[in-house]
């Protein structure tokens, strides 16, 4: 039998994980990637100065390749991939350089008419192609948003956008200001300070910075990536929650919430008063309504002690002259470099505004895998789909109402929900939820990717109608144990 053609557009970590699960279910695939690299954001075309991940270690890696980097750097990150793409004999599958300018089907509830993809290559030459099916993992982070500023043609020094910043020779005696207050905003302020003259960060609002550690500073960060800290959180719209949860959650939402005040209070206290004392980073939002999570560059308090990183609560309202700037608060600064640390805009230009709509972005490598192999599911006939696309819509509403009603964010905006897609998709497989061998180590362990080794197994043996075995040594079988104990004791006395 024919192998069914797959088109994914993009060689990052989405693109590569996708491309590695449908091979191994025995798609041909084909990878267009309009760069000169694999990596996405992580290699050096994309990747700011200093730029590292904010994941905790052992969580920014897939199954088949172990890591366990905490905090890593770009280069870190993208010799990974690369070491992952020759793992799982990706490489040669790749089209670098390649772009894709259009992609079109007659009709897209007709999964017989196959898509037709037109790409320009790096010499100029056009082509066009075929597929059966199609993955779209160019992610959030394809087109930098540069937000016009009122006099900027005044401005004798550069406007920049903050992944244009490659090399600290181009910070050096310069008096920097930077718009924005999200990741890219305080790693670039932490690289400015041991470089310019000065380093201005001007934002709008405050979002939560995590420190590496939590519990009063006793336990890392990283023990947020378990099941019984996501328990603190609420149901999440098509989640396998078990009836318990739900019963808790229903029964005492206040206990729930004085546990996630609880969190915010432990974040205040180990980041400190030197962070909030005068109320610039302090949120007004609670965390557990966080429009943004990030975690705090190393040092950053420190450095902002020291003065060498001067925040304003503010936004620019014009540059009056070459070098002054002028705040909405009437406030000048000085500069000869403006970082725009202003994000991206997520468009897909090969595609129609009305074609557009249906792509949902997951930037979480977690997520992705499963997702991969949800899509493989999918395309291989064997996913169990809503009945109607009344229902399908009903679904994407409940999810898009509960993330705008508890993040103020339109899109899929997932969060400290990490969790809940990851079920989603496995419930929809009929794959197993507990990924360990006990509870102990299901609740309290670290969710990292290591627990999604055996998916193919599982997913090829449902398929076969053949039972897949997976000890599990959960909650009632200790109570059991225990009860048992207990009863010989008796006996014994």
């Amino acid at each position: 039998m024919e192998s069914k053609s797959v088109a994914i557009i993009g060689a990052g970590s989405s693109g590569l994980v996708a491309a590695n699960v449908l091979l191994k279910d025995g798609f041909d695939v084909t990878i267009f990637e309009r760069g000169r690299h694999i990596g996405g954001i992580w290699c050096e075309d994309c990747a700011y100065v200093d730029l590292h991940s904010q994941q905790f270690g052992g969580t920014i890696e897939f199954s088949d390749l172990f890591d366990g980097e905490e905090f890593a750097s770009w280069q870190h990150i993208h010799d990974y991939l690369k070491r992952y793409a020759d793992h799982c004999h990706l490489t040669e599958r790749i089209k670098f350089r390649t772009r894709v300018i259009e992609i079109n089907k007659k009709n897209l509830k007709d999964g017989n008419i196959p898509w037709h993809i037109k790409v320009e290559k790096f010499d100029g030459q056009y082509e066009m192609y075929e597929f059966d099916f199609l993955v779209v993992a160019t992610s959030l982070f394809n087109e930098v948003y540069m937000p016009y500023i009122r006099g900027q043609e005044k401005f004798e020094g550069r406007i920049i956008h903050g992944y244009n910043i490659k090399s600290h020779e181009q910070l050096i005696d310069k008096r920097v200001v930077i718009i924005g207050g999200g990741k890219c905003a305080t790693d670039l302020a932490s690289v400015c300070s041991s470089y310019t003259r000065s380093c201005h960060i001007v934002l709008r609002r405050a979002h939560w910075m995590l420190p590496r550690t939590i519990a009063g500073g006793l336990l890392p960060a990283r023990y947020l990536l378990t099941r019984l800290a996501y328990a603190a959180y609420g149901p999440f719209p098509g989640a396998p929650h078990s009836k318990l949860f739900r019963y808790f959650h229903r029964t005492f939402p206040r206990l729930f919430t004085f546990i996630t005040d609880k969190i915010t209070a432990d974040i205040m206290a180990i980041n400190g008063p030197d962070l909030y004392d005068d109320k610039v980073f302090l949120p007004n939002n609670s965390f557990r309504n966080a429009e943004n999570i990030y975690m705090i560059p190393q040092d950053f308090i420190r450095l902002r002690q020291q003065g060498r990183i001067i925040a304003k609560l503010d936004s620019i309202d014009e540059i009056i002259d070459s070098t002054t700037i002028r705040l909405k608060s009437g406030e000048h600064l000085q500069a000869d470099m403006i970082i725009c640390a202003t994000g991206f805009i997520t468009r897909f230009p090969f595609f129609s505004d009305m074609d557009a709509k249906i792509l949902v972005c997951l930037t979480q490598w977690l997520v992705a895998e499963v997702t991969s192999h949800w899509v493989s599911e999918y395309f291989l006939g064997r996913l169990k789909l809503p009945v109607s696309e009344a229902e399908m819509y009903k679904e994407i509403d409940e999810t898009c109402t509960f993330i705008h009603k508890t993040f103020n964010r339109t899109g899929c905006y997932l969060m400290y929900y990490w969790l809940s897609p990851i079920e989603i998709y496995l419930k929809d497989m009929g794959l197993r939820l507990e990924r360990t061998h006990n509870w102990i180590s299901e609740y309290f362990g670290i969710y990292r990717p290591e627990r999604f080794k055996g998916l193919h197994e599982e997913r090829r043996a449902k398929a076969a109608g053949i039972k897949y075995h997976h000890w599990y040594f959960g909650f009632q079988h200790t109570i059991l144990i225990l009860f048992f104990l207990l009863l010989l004791m008796i006996l014994l006395l």
